[in-house]
């Protein structure tokens, strides 16, 4: 008798208690909030990518960049050609793609969302159902030219129109990333997406700060405190390429089994593995962007505990990238390493270049230790995270084996002749190892 008292009145207790512990757990309470204590940071962070990558599309929030109509014919992945017709109704920006197979069928989309355009490249994002997809069209504002963006989700082998699946949406595939406070729950139509902000906001990197509100000393993370691990995967959760554990079901940490997104402070491979076959693996030089912290873990700075942010502002820089300090000039560089290369002269000694930095680039630190690793100029916005030297070797090595699968090396930044083809890059070689004489 006394034991079915007693547990009678525990599960009295923990009915009461239950909803109070959940309604205890942190909340994200939004980076307006954390403006009301911390104004000149929130006002640094306002101006930044972080804040502004995405944006949603109105007549009073107009953040298209390219002069919106014509009719595109692009090519990408294993679509041989699709056709995207772009046109304005009002004040509304709309593309209808065409089918392929069948020209008389299309469809057309009202784009909602702009995600980018800030000096890059911009992409444009559709409202299917309850979730968002990227459009396939990319502007490169580098170029100032039309490129593919992924057709395979939109169009099948045959050229026909087909509706990307859910995986490929925003939501599922790059939310976890760029929206911050994400919710994810199953319903009725699938995935349902609630979030708190819709880019990177301070909780992102802080964790949520209801517990913060009022109270000062505590309720809120500060990923400088913590372990150096720990510290650099608060970037890494988002300047990385992987997908959720264990099922690979989002493109960015989360535990899938669980539906627990991931927490800073946390083990990051507790909630992301890296997506095999893809990106050019962990042992090699990142091809694509978002790979920072791959890199890093390979690199010298891994080893000697530098941190992201001995580098960039987190919070916002007047530099590009964010970087503390500007790299045009070497500064940033030589912030840690003006023992050994204190002078131009000992700066020369290492480059066997003359030294101007800042106007043709020759001995600039990143030139050469900071490759833009990617095979195309699409993509200008690449660089390797893991500060080494990639030598005009190593690209003739892999333009023999795959020439559509080759990274620039050190040399490429400047010397362009010498990664067209394999007489080219055989040229880079004999110049790199009878300059440097290995």
């Amino acid at each position: 008798m006394k034991k079915r008292i007693t547990l009678g009145l525990l599960a009295v207790v923990w009915a009461v208690l239950l909803p109070a512990a959940v309604l205890a757990a942190p909340q994200y309470v939004g980076s307006d909030k954390c403006a009301t204590c911390h104004a000149r940071i929130f006002e640094k962070w306002k101006g930044t990518l972080h804040n502004k990558s995405q944006q949603e599309l109105s007549p009073a929030n107009d953040t298209v960049v390219v002069d919106w109509k014509g009719t595109l014919k692009l090519k990408g992945g294993n679509i041989p050609g699709y056709t995207v017709k772009l046109f304005k109704k009002e004040k509304d920006y709309y593309a209808t793609l065409a089918d392929t197979k069948n020209p008389s069928r299309e469809q057309t989309y009202k784009v909602v969302r702009t995600y980018g355009g800030w000096g890059w490249k911009q992409r444009y994002q559709v409202r299917i159902g309850n979730l968002h997809y990227i459009l396939p069209i990319q502007w490169n504002q580098a170029t100032s030219r039309w490129v593919s963006y992924n057709p395979q989700w939109w169009y099948n082998a045959d050229g026909s129109l087909k509706e990307p699946p859910a995986r490929n949406s925003f939501e599922l595939d790059c939310a976890g990333c760029h929206n911050t406070g994400l919710v994810l729950s199953k319903g009725d139509k699938g995935v349902e997406v609630k979030y708190t902000e819709l880019n990177t906001g301070c909780e992102k990197c802080h964790g949520p700060g209801s517990e913060h509100l009022g109270n000062p000393t505590g309720g809120i993370i500060n990923p400088g405190k913590l372990a150096y691990d720990r510290n650099i995967e608060s970037c890494g959760q988002c300047h990385s390429r992987g997908v959720s554990k264990p099922a690979g079901s989002y493109g960015y940490p989360w535990n899938d089994k669980d539906n627990k997104p991931y927490a800073v402070g946390e083990p990051l491979d507790r909630y992301y593995q890296f997506r095999p076959g893809e990106w050019r693996g962990m042992t090699a030089h990142a091809k694509s962007h978002h790979q920072q912290w791959h890199d890093l873990l390979r690199s010298g700075h891994y080893r000697g505990k530098v941190t992201c942010a001995a580098c960039h502002d987190p919070h916002g820089a007047p530099n590009r990238y964010q970087l503390v300090k500007a790299d045009s000039n070497n500064d940033l560089c030589l912030n840690c390493h003006k023992k050994r290369y204190a002078t131009p002269e000992a700066v020369r000694g290492h480059t066997k270049h003359s030294y101007a930095p800042e106007t043709t680039g020759t001995s600039r630190c990143s030139s050469c230790h900071m490759v833009k690793t990617a095979s195309s100029a699409e993509a200008g916005d690449i660089h390797s995270h893991d500060f080494k030297i990639i030598k005009p070797r190593e690209s003739l090595e892999a333009f023999l084996k795959d020439p559509k699968n080759v990274a620039p090396n050190s040399c490429n930044g400047c010397h362009k002749d010498w990664a067209k083809d394999e007489a080219g890059y055989m040229a880079g070689v004999k110049a790199y190892e009878k300059l440097f004489r290995k």
